[in-house]
Order: structure tokens, then C-alpha cells, then sequence
């Protein structure tokens, strides 16, 4: 992870157990305090929604441009889970920050039959924010930190000793997954740190704490609201009833909450560090094998001494 963070405790009486960490791309997990949603670390955050509807494609934006409400969905439909977040490339550290405790829930009061209404869920949004550090890059000039760029008259050479010699930028790249490792010191790269903060929004969090049965579960969560009732002899309108069945909506939607947060937790906590088989590590790896298989060669092309 790039340096750890927060979310803010969750909404509905969770208590700081239940707040979810903060994801970073070049350090293990550590232990943090809560953070205020939606304010950013520092530098320049992006805020992302992601709707998830039945039948469409995730719909993902960034929270400042959404206007407008949500369209209703037919009765008995499900939500489908998904989403890819909008990334920022001008902040002071690398996260992943879903904010559990923000989605919102769409939902609205149908007839279910001629006694009963019941929950009909429209929508799920999820929201959160990916904050990525620019890695420096300086493509024409033999310097340090940088990012690799194996052309003539790039940042590459076979200078023996030199942090830019071929086999010294390969042997700082080739660590990044692996037990001690992370960013290399001399070379890295802003892409691999955008791969890694993005699969946490979509494997870690849209794909695993939100969805699976490990953590939020949330096809069934959508299965459990749809299948409140509220009895039309008590509640004569659609509106009288949605009231009266709010509270248990809000107690169903801080079931999962608390799953969704404390799967994120595990996660992070457990796999988001080098060689420890997390989603954002292995994300990361894969650009940065790009970026070594370039060097090599480029090295090779050159006929450089010592190239395997």
C-alpha cells in the first residue's frame, strides 16, 4: 500500500471497530485512526459513485457531475453489483477509500399483492474516492527517481555502478510483489500505482467486501429488502407504508455495512502488503512486468555485456 489510511465510522451506531482502513500501495497496513468522509488526505481527490442496476452497465462518475435522481427500476428486480472508479493522478499519497457508510440505497414501495406492500430495491450507489501520487518520470535525463523509458536517448544505460544501468532499474522493479519489497527506491512507476489503487475499488471492495459471501453479500442483502412487507390494513398508501418499514430497511442496509467494512478490513489488513497475495500488489506487478520486459530489451537490442 502507498501510505495507509482511514474511512469514517460508519453510519447506524457502527462503532470504531467497524471503521474501514484506508488502502496504500507501497507500505503494509498499519493501524489509523478514523478519517472525516468525504474530505480528501491531501492533494487532489477524486469523489466516484458507482450505481449498480440490473441489466446496465456498471455506471460509475465522479460525484461532482452526477445530478438528478435515479431511475426506478421494475418490481422484483434485482441490483446488479459492479463499477470502475475514476482515478486522480495529482495527490500526496496512494489510496483506495470506498465509504461504506455513504452508499446509498434507492428503493420505493410496491404492491405486492392485495393484503401486502413490500421493498422494491432500484439501486445500490457506492462511493468513495481513489487518490494516486505521481511518480516522477523524466524520460530524457539519466536521473533518479524515475520511471523507466528504454530508448535512445532516454534513462537507460550500461554504465557499471549507475542507478540508471539496465540491470539496476530491472532489479528494483522486479521486488515490488515480494516479501520486503514495494516501490522500488530508484524506479517505479504512476501506472502501476493506478493499477494497484484501482483493483481495490473493483476486486477488493466492488467485487469482494460489497458482494461476496465473505463480506457484504449484498445479492443477498437485495434479496432480504425486496422481500419486506408491510400490511395494507395497517398502511392504507404506499407512503404511510414506506414509513413505517424504513426502520427495518435501515436495520437490514447496517447488516451489511458492517459485513462490507469489516471484509474491506481483512483484506487490507492481511493482503495489502508485498508478497502477502493482495489484489492491488499483483495489479501493480503486472505493469511493472511491462516496464522490466521493455528494459531487457532495450538492453538486449544494444548488445549490452551481461544481458541474460
Amino acid at each position: 500500500m502507498e501510505p495507509p489510511a482511514t474511512e469514517e465510522t460508519a453510519s447506524g451506531g457502527l462503532g470504531p471497530e467497524e471503521e474501514e482502513v484506508r488502502s496504500d500501495t507501497q507500505h503494509a497496513a498499519e493501524a489509523v485512526s478514523p478519517l472525516p468522509w468525504p474530505a480528501a488526505t491531501s492533494g487532489v481527490a477524486t469523489g466516484i459513485a458507482t450505481t449498480l442496476r440490473r441489466g446496465r452497465d456498471p455506471a460509475t462518475f465522479r460525484v461532482t457531475d452526477h445530478a438528478g435522481g435515479l431511475p426506478d427500476q421494475p418490481a422484483r428486480s434485482a441490483v446488479a453489483p459492479g463499477g470502475t472508479p475514476a482515478t486522480d493522478p495529482a495527490a500526496a499519497s496512494n489510496d483506495c477509500l470506498p465509504s461504506t457508510a455513504s452508499a446509498v440505497l434507492a428503493w420505493s414501495v410496491v404492491s405486492a399483492d392485495d393484503a401486502n406492500w413490500r421493498v422494491d430495491v432500484t439501486s445500490l450507489t457506492l462511493v468513495g474516492q481513489i487518490n494516486i501520487s505521481p511518480w516522477p518520470s523524466v524520460p530524457n535525463r539519466k536521473v533518479v527517481p524515475n520511471t523507466p523509458n528504454p530508448v535512445d536517448g532516454g534513462n537507460i544505460n550500461n554504465t557499471a555502478g549507475s542507478a540508471n544501468r539496465w540491470q539496476a532499474v530491472i532489479d528494483d522493479l522486479a521486488d515490488y510483489d515480494t516479501a520486503g519489497g514495494g516501490a522500488g527506491v530508484n524506479w517505479h512507476s504512476t501506472a502501476a500505482s493506478t493499477a494497484h489503487e484501482t483493483a481495490h475499488w473493483t476486486g477488493d471492495y466492488v467485487g469482494d467486501a460489497v458482494t461476496s459471501a465473505a463480506g457484504g453479500n449484498w445479492s443477498q442483502a437485495n434479496t432480504d429488502l425486496d422481500a419486506l412487507q408491510e400490511p395494507k390494513a395497517t398502511s392504507a398508501t404506499a407512503a404511510a407504508a414506506r414509513t413505517a418499514v424504513q426502520p427495518r430497511v435501515n436495520a437490514r442496509l447496517a447488516t451489511w455495512r458492517s459485513a462490507t467494512i469489516s471484509r474491506w478490513n481483512t483484506l487490507i489488513d492481511t493482503t495489502d502488503s508485498p508478497g502477502s497475495g493482495g489484489r492491488g500488489y499483483a495489479a501493480g506487478t503486472r505493469v511493472l512486468t511491462g516496464h522490466i520486459t521493455a528494459v531487457r530489451a532495450y538492453a538486449q537490442a544494444k548488445g549490452w555485456t551481461g544481458t541474460p
